[in-house]
């Protein structure tokens, strides 16, 4: 099941990470016209006649471990960002899920969640069969002390629950109805607090005229997904018709991230704000940070409605995907896609394929001129005049690219950054005319799009993408093939994405005449490895959304999609937890009630996540009890019964990291 990449770590592979180092070749009449539908309703079992309008420095690295998961005929993974599918645990293993069917038939009688589990050395054969007894898809999971929780949507939304990881039976937990596409991440000192974030398309039309209303849900449990509160709409979002966000969050325009009492929910999409909710105290309360404005007039959010005293000219904004993570220190770190955009009327939009595109990266600890946190509109910065004075007062130009590499030069790429633009041919340009007329089989997606963040317990950022690709054309549609690249940037803020420190996944030949679309990433990763992946297709485009137009979709082709999980342990200098002194993660450590009865809890206040042992002594150094539990960033709280040792002295030890804390109680 295992591969190891043959890669050359002489990538040719140029990745542009400063302004002056920047050329594109641009065809400004690389244009692709589509009719645009607001309401987005996706059934992946009434594929026919679909129609959508969006559609080293590395000097030793390691090579990456790549596993092949899982192998789906079902390829819509996500209608827009596809996160939360892949979680990991601080001894080494995963999980991952995926909308999975190998029925072979267009109808997908056997779609739901596929799934594997990594040990540790390797992951289990791949599925034969769906977690959930209905059909279901779009399934998300996460770690949830030493057991796992995954949801996804069929009859509503069903949560499943199991209390080991990689075994035993899925319990039904809890069912929402009528909400759909969810998300899920646990948080708290003890893993109690899980919470899910879902989709409602209200229909105020009828059948045969529909005009649908979308709404987003949010709903906690905070005793482990036993017990839940009534969904609700976010107030901080007012996604109501006329509402800051009009309905313009949709399906899938959300991914979440959690670490220790932190939680936050990240909503991009092309007609509206980049922003994220964070909660700091497991979602008892909440706040709104904006990453990107909306390019238009006062706008958080365009409706089409508005054309055509609204949009008049293109703008800049997010293609829909986007990734989000925490890291143990309380950073967000976030990235989007761009897209270049306007409206043509009321119901179609016209964008430029080949004109603007790669990953924005941007940090919580980014701070503009104004002393806020937003990326500036056009004007608000200093320095527009002087280096952009052709955009004028043009702020649908915000996210310019030449403008953001500016912005993240000023920053010293510590905190504002753009990537993702692969020169493969290596002339300096970026030449991209054999994708004009094909790229609206993937929706509204940019050139390079669905980034992947993963932040391991240093403050380490790796993150995957896919990209057209310069040099792999097939004969066969004359039109460039998508590949997965993975670049990073360490803790103290080095970005590693640039010419030979790049890892190019498609350069293997394992991949390099497969398509590659779908980008994934596990949020937390832990010393050092960083877990992503990818799904693979012999054609291009999704089969799901075919037409006439080949190769727009699958050359009409119901075809075996492979995922791969790719576990990625960089080598570059200073990275990692190897070139630097053992952290020890428990900042402080208690025993109470002591004298003690039934029950001991150890409290430790940890700074960092860490797989922990806890063991119990008696007065002579027998060793009477022990236990493995993962603890993560914050307080922890694990329990010991104590009813069956007999009354006297004994001592605790904690491990983790290399490193112990002991302290004495007594048995009564």
């Amino acid at each position: 099941m295992k591969r190891i990449l043959f890669l050359s770590l002489a990538l040719a592979v140029a990745m542009t990470g400063f302004a002056q180092k920047h050329v594109l070749k641009m065809d400004k009449n690389a244009t692709q016209t589509a009719t645009f539908d607001r309401n987005r309703v996706f059934d992946g079992s009434e594929a026919e006649g679909m129609q959508f309008a969006m559609p080293e420095h590395m000097t030793k690295a390691s090579l990456p471990d790549e596993y092949l998961i899982m192998t789906t005929y079902y390829d819509l993974q996500s209608n827009s960002a596809i996160g939360n599918r892949m979680t990991t645990w601080p001894d080494g293993t995963v999980s991952a899920v995926a909308t999975w069917d190998y029925s072979g038939l267009n109808s997908y009688p056997d779609r739901g969640a596929g799934y594997n589990y990594y040990d540790g050395n390797n992951f289990g054969e791949e599925p034969s069969a769906r977690i959930e007894p209905e059909k279901s898809g779009w399934p998300t999971i996460a770690a949830i002390g030493n057991g796992e929780i995954m949801a996804s949507h069929a009859s509503g939304v069903n949560v499943y629950y199991r209390p080991t990881k990689g075994e035993g039976e899925w319990t039904l937990v809890h069912n929402f109805p009528e909400v759909t596409w969810p998300r899920i991440v646990v948080s708290g000192p003890n893993n109690e607090y899980v919470h899910i974030v879902m989709a409602y398309q209200e229909n105020i039309g009828t059948s045969a005229d529909p005009h649908y209303l979308n709404h987003v849900y949010y709903s906690r449990s905070t005793d482990g997904g036993q017990t839940w509160s009534d969904p609700v709409e976010p107030e901080l979002i007012d996604n109501t018709e006329e509402g800051m966000y009009r309905n313009q969050i949709s399906a899938d325009d959300y991914v979440m991230a959690s670490n220790g009492n932190d939680v936050a929910i990240m909503f991009s999409g092309y007609t509206y704000d980049v922003f994220y909710l964070i909660s700091h105290d497991n979602g008892e309360t909440w706040e709104r940070q904006v990453i990107a404005r909306f390019p238009m007039e006062d706008f958080h959010a365009y409706e089409f409605n508005d054309y055509p005293t609204g949009m008049t000219a293109p703008v800049i904004t997010s293609d829909n995907s986007h990734s989000i993570a925490i890291d143990n220190n309380g950073t967000v770190h976030a990235a989007f896609a761009l897209f270049r955009w306007k409206a043509t009327n009321d119901s179609q939009y016209t964008y430029w394929p080949a004109n603007n595109f790669g990953v924005v990266y941007w940090n919580s600890e980014y701070t503009n001129e104004q002393g806020g946190h937003e990326i500036p509109l056009v004007g608000e910065w200093s320095q527009d005049a002087i280096l952009f004075p052709e955009l004028g007062d043009t702020i649908g130009y915000s996210l310019y690219d030449e403008r953001v590499m500016a912005l993240a030069e000023a920053d010293g790429h510590q905190h504002l950054h753009f990537t993702g633009v692969v020169d493969e041919d290596g002339d300096g340009e970026i030449g991209y005319e054999n994708v004009t007329g094909a790229t609206w089989h993937y929706r509204s997606f940019g050139l390079t799009t669905q980034p992947a963040l993963s932040v391991d317990n240093r403050g380490n950022v790796v993150m995957m993408f896919n990209t057209w690709s310069e040099t792999r054309v097939p004969d066969l549609t004359g039109i460039a093939l998508r590949g997965a690249y993975v670049v990073g940037k360490d803790y103290s803020g080095e970005w590693y994405d640039e010419y030979g420190s790049t890892i190019n996944i498609s350069e293997s030949f394992i991949h390099s005449i497969f398509e590659t679309f779908y980008t994934t990433a596990a949020a937390r990763a832990y010393n050092g490895e960083f877990w992503t992946g990818f799904f693979e297709d012999d054609f291009q485009g999704l089969f799901l959304d075919r037409s006439d137009d080949y190769p727009n979709s699958n050359n009409g082709q119901l075809t075996e999609n492979q995922f791969y999980a790719i576990k990625v342990v960089p080598d570059w200098e200073g990275w990692g937890l190897e070139d630097n002194e053992a952290v020890n993660p428990m900042t402080s450590m208690r025993v109470y009630p002591n004298p003690v009865q039934d029950q001991l809890n150890v409290e430790i206040n940890a700074s960092q996540a860490s797989l922990a042992n806890i063991a119990v002594y008696n007065i002579t150094g027998q060793k009477v009890m022990e236990q493995n539990v993962n603890i993560s960033t914050g307080i922890n709280r694990p329990a010991i019964n104590t009813t069956s040792l007999t009354s006297g002295i004994y001592f605790v030890t904690v491990k983790a990291n290399g490193f112990e804390n002991t302290q004495k109680f007594i048995v009564k």
